[in-house]
């Protein structure tokens, strides 16, 4: 019943693990490769797929350049559905002196890539996604696209017990954050049966979410192996020939269970609970204190250093309680905006929108008929990437990600508010972590396309008390850290308790 419904936050997580970026130049000239290497990398004790990495040096125009390429391809289950590939990518682009001029960042795990670029100017830095420009911040002091190992080699500083910050660029968040490295001590490794002598060395990236890598290296700075651990991933790689390191493992990695959480209530049938009160912990104070508790579906109720009580509540809206649309205000304007990722502009998008909703000029009504429509024509497909909106509304299938895209895509493209919560839902004994639209018509409203349910008494669509919502998404260019930040730090660590329902 709920087969795919982890989705949502682990393969963004993963690939912040992973690590990803890519840069666009022209062609250049008199290109010579100084290092390249091939990793193998492993969740579980499981090979999930590969790293590598490549440093090349040319000449453009009578400057010389230093390119740095990472790439990796990863392919994992979750909750039972066939696996799925991400491909992550990251070039960035240096002057002879290590100045940084540009990176792009490239995720693909459907048919589309989402793409963010930032190009470093004489005193800001500017964000793109595809060709669009979304945010700039201005810099006055030296900063870095990574680690510089090489200038922590130079220096003599590979040595035991040294510690050093520096400013960092990180695309996810569209800032300049300070990451940690420390050089803990020399120890011997084994590598794929042999033993080494290598530096255990330690960078904390601050993020989005805290990153934590263990690397070992030897005094050239080459990687061996490397421990990343970020939220409830921890992914292993190890240094190996290209063709070990493309050599997949019949065995799949499920990454669901690890996060699924086990309900101590069974439902026969979920999508009757109109109300359910849970007992919160494994999580902060300052976690809960994110929650969004403003629109009247769910209460805080307890709030204790070790655990909260919050209550989650069906919203039964009614047609005569709604406004007429398209919404126009300035304050929806986001909430209504086509994106890069949900192209409420679409003319397909449009045309779909305006055939479903018909003269309807209340917006509940509307915002219905969409929900209807979504839930009637979408194919459950769990084994889909988190797909665009274009791409839904042409392969029709997928899951509560798809579900959501396209009724927020249909629905802004009629002029009705909606955006993308995040959070868990129960099925099957067990609450995972889940996606579902919420639409503007008066108030916002949950209205899960994917799960819909109807009240027996006024015959109204709801969305039932078994979803908690952590967070919220307007599925734009911010769409990685809103998403992120939501379960970042709840995935892996919550634990749950139904203390009354009904």
């Amino acid at each position: 019943m709920l087969k795919k419904i982890f989705k949502l936050g682990s393969c963004l997580i993963l690939s912040l693990v992973l690590g990803f970026s890519y840069v666009i130049c022209e062609e250049p000239q008199e290109e010579k490769t100084l290092s390249e290497y091939w990793m193998g990398i492993y969740m579980e004790g499981v090979k999930v797929g590969y790293y590598h990495a490549q440093e090349t040096v040319f000449s453009e125009r009578g400057e010389k350049y230093t390119r740095f390429l990472s790439e990796s391809w990863t392919k994992i289950s979750r909750l039972g559905g066939a696996p799925v590939e991400i491909k992550t990518a990251q070039e960035s682009l240096f002057k002879e002196d290590g100045t940084p001029v540009e990176t792009v960042v490239r995720t693909k795990m459907s048919e589309s890539e989402i793409v963010i670029k930032a190009e470093v100017r004489e005193d800001k830095i500017v964000f793109r996604s595809g060709e669009k420009e979304i945010k700039e911040i201005p810099y006055s002091e030296k900063f870095y696209l990574g680690i510089p190992l090489k200038e922590i080699i130079q220096k003599g500083n590979l040595r035991s017990k040294r510690k050093f910050s520096f400013p960092i660029l990180d695309l996810l968040s569209y800032a300049i954050r300070d990451s940690t490295f420390e050089v803990i001590a020399e120890e011997d490794v084994l590598i794929l049966g042999e033993k080494m002598r290598l530096w255990h060395v330690q960078t904390e990236l601050v993020s989005i979410i805290p990153v934590v890598m263990d690397e070992w290296i030897d005094e050239q700075g080459i990687v061996w192996k490397s421990i990343t651990k970020a939220s409830f991933l921890t992914t292993t790689s190890l240094r190996m020939p290209k063709n070990k390191a493309v050599a997949m493992s019949e065995e799949n990695l499920d990454i669901a269970f690890s996060t699924i959480i086990r309900s101590n209530v069974i439902f026969e049938d979920p999508q009757k609970m109109k109300e359910v009160t849970f007992k919160l912990e494994g999580i902060s104070q300052e976690t809960i204190k994110k929650i969004p508790f403003d629109d009247g579906s769910q209460h805080l109720l307890e709030s204790k250093e070790d655990y909260s009580v919050i209550q989650s509540v069906s919203q039964i809206f009614r047609e005569e309680e709604s406004i007429s649309f398209p919404v126009k205000a300035e304050e929806f304007r986001i909430n209504l905006s086509s994106t890069s990722f949900c192209q409420a502009n679409d003319p397909e998008i449009k045309t779909t929108a305006l055939e479903i909703v018909g003269e309807e000029q209340n917006a509940w009504r509307a915002a219905k008929r969409i929900a209807l429509w979504v839930s009637r024509e979408m194919t459950a497909n769990y084994d889909v990437g988190f797909a665009t909106a274009k791409e839904i509304l042409k392969n029709k299938e997928g899951d509560c990600s798809e579900h959501t895209v396209i009724m927020v895509a249909l629905c802004r493209a009629v002029g009705i508010p909606a955006r993308a919560a995040v959070g868990i839902m129960y099925g099957d004994g067990i609450f995972a972590y889940h996606m579902w639209p919420e639409v503007y018509v008066g108030r916002w409203i949950n209205l899960d396309a994917k799960w819909l349910a109807t009240d027996e008494e006024t015959g109204e669509l709801y969305t039932d008390a078994t979803h908690i919502k952590f967070g919220r998404s307007n599925l734009d260019e911010n769409i990685f850290e809103e998403m992120i930040s939501a379960i970042a730090e709840i995935i892996g660590k919550l634990d749950l308790e139904i203390i009354d329902f009904h």
